[in-house]
């Protein structure tokens, strides 16, 4: 229609790209809400002003689906998500996805009140403009103050993306000790040290879950992961006679300290086990090599615990939250002579994306989120599978709103969104530690086998040579 109406060929095309637009918005919404995940990997190409979809799996539309489009709206469109296990990353044809997600924002939903207060303002300077136009101020001081807005956002958010970063650091470093030690443990000291290196595996494979234990700052329960290692091979010291004085004292230390403790003393029961470890040079580096490991753990929950428990100093963020709601609360006054009723979505397109970037640093401050909970970590069939231990994990919250915050805000996030979902990256590591520990213990098996084939086809050579010579007489003897 708006293309016969149209009487030159710019009209006729910016015509045309509209209707693609408009397409490709009633295609996005018909997928979402037919709940198909064809658009997943969408590809978009334009070609003499026509749109293709490249989808396999996309229904024919129907009138129910447009209905249920028409009163729905964009409510629930969600953006793509990046897919972490393999390596895809986003996308800048995400863009009309990601601009139609915008009301399933979780910072939308942190910043609704401020910037609801905002809107109301700028609605009622509009207002007030018309009977009392001199309310209207000159730009000039909002123009000075906001180059140094821009600074003191710039640097909370740097300052934020930095402790972001080497939370990263820190898992990354976990991950690496752990997968070395279990190598270490399965193919060199399990050899001499059997019952001390069985003992290091169950203790190693706790770990993980302490240190998320420990990032959530203890709000997470702690697992049957991590109570079993320590209630099997550490002492309590109310079990102790005379020992309760002790036993606030033990309370204070964090799981993940009594797993490195109890690492560290299974490293020395390994040199006990051992009838060569005073004389083997090599078997004697190997046990230093795994203290070193433990020191590497002990260094990764340090680093975990200083980013959990230490903010940015509150009066830097004090001071940008009161002059962002001072420069943009007055915008109104500054905008309202110029723009007259374009204030109102000025005022609300700068505060959004203002304040957005304030709410984005203060998330990314703490990067640890609890999804514990939210994923099933506790219910997983496969997590609670017995490993090296009876994995029984009965300890699942009964009410998620009465627990912390951190685990609170993953039922309204996904991973990755807002933080590092920490449970998540416990489960790659115990994975990892599980993998090396079967594969160790499958090689084993796969070696005793052809030692076991080898030596019975050997016999059977010395059986038949020794026939041979029995049954061997020279010739011409009588």
């Amino acid at each position: 229609f708006f293309q016969k109406k149209s009487q030159s060929k710019v009209m006729a095309n910016v015509s045309r790209r509209i209707t693609i637009c408009i397409a490709a918005c009633i295609q996005l919404l018909f997928t979402e809400h037919h709940g198909s995940n064809a658009f997943s990997n969408p590809y978009y190409r334009i070609h003499k002003h026509r749109l293709f979809v490249s989808t396999d799996r996309t229904p024919a539309p129907s009138s129910s689906s447009l209905s249920m489009i028409a009163t729905s709206g964009f409510s629930g469109i969600k953006a793509r998500r990046p897919s972490v296990e393999s390596g895809l990353r986003y996308r800048s044809d995400d863009w009309l996805r990601n601009f139609l997600s915008i009301p399933n924002s979780f910072v939308l939903q942190r910043i609704q009140y401020h910037l609801t207060t905002n809107a109301l303002l700028s609605l009622i300077v509009i207002y007030l403009h018309r009977i009392f136009p001199q309310i209207a101020i000159p730009m000039t001081g909002h123009s000075i103050l906001g180059s140094f807005l821009g600074l003191l956002l710039v640097f909370r958010t740097n300052s934020a993306y930095a402790r972001f970063w080497e939370a990263i650091g820190a898992w990354a470093k976990c991950m690496t000790t752990c997968r070395n030690m279990s190598l270490l443990v399965m193919g060199h000291i399990r050899s001499h040290s059997p019952k001390s290196s069985e003992k290091i595996m169950d203790l190693l494979y706790a770990f993980p879950d302490a240190l998320y234990y420990s990032c959530l700052c203890g709000s997470a329960p702690l697992g049957e992961r991590v109570r079993k290692p320590l209630r099997k091979y550490g002492v309590l010291a109310k079990h102790i006679p005379g020992g309760g004085n002790d036993e606030q004292a033990q309370d204070n230390l964090e799981p993940a300290t009594k797993l490195c403790y109890l690492l560290n003393r299974a490293a020395y029961e390994a040199s006990v086990e051992s009838h060569t470890s005073g004389t083997n040079y090599l078997e004697a580096m190997h046990l230093a090599e795994l203290t070193h490991g433990i020191d590497s753990l002990m260094d990764t929950l340090s680093t975990c615990r200083k980013i959990a428990r230490t903010p940015v100093p509150l009066s830097y963020s004090r001071h940008t939250s009161r002059f962002l709601t001072l420069w943009c609360g007055t915008l109104p006054f500054a905008l309202v002579g110029s723009l007259g009723y374009l204030t109102f979505p000025s005022v609300l397109s700068a505060c959004w994306c203002l304040f957005g970037i304030e709410e984005i640093g203060h998330l990314i401050e703490q990067p640890f989120v609890g999804d514990s909970v939210m994923d099933g970590d506790f219910l997983d069939e496969e997590l609670t599978q017995p490993m090296m231990a009876d994995d029984e994990n009965d300890d699942a919250p009964e009410d998620i709103q009465t627990m912390s915050p951190l685990i609170r805000r993953a039922a309204k996030t996904n991973p990755f969104d807002i933080g590092l979902p920490v449970c998540k990256l416990a489960r790659w590591v115990r994975k990892e530690i599980k993998g090396i520990k079967a594969y160790a213990l499958l090689q084993d098996s796969y070696q005793d086998e052809q030692l076991h084939t080898s030596k019975s086809s050997a016999s059977a050579d010395v059986d038949t040579d020794a026939v041979k010579r029995r049954n061997y007489s020279p010739v011409g003897a009588s």
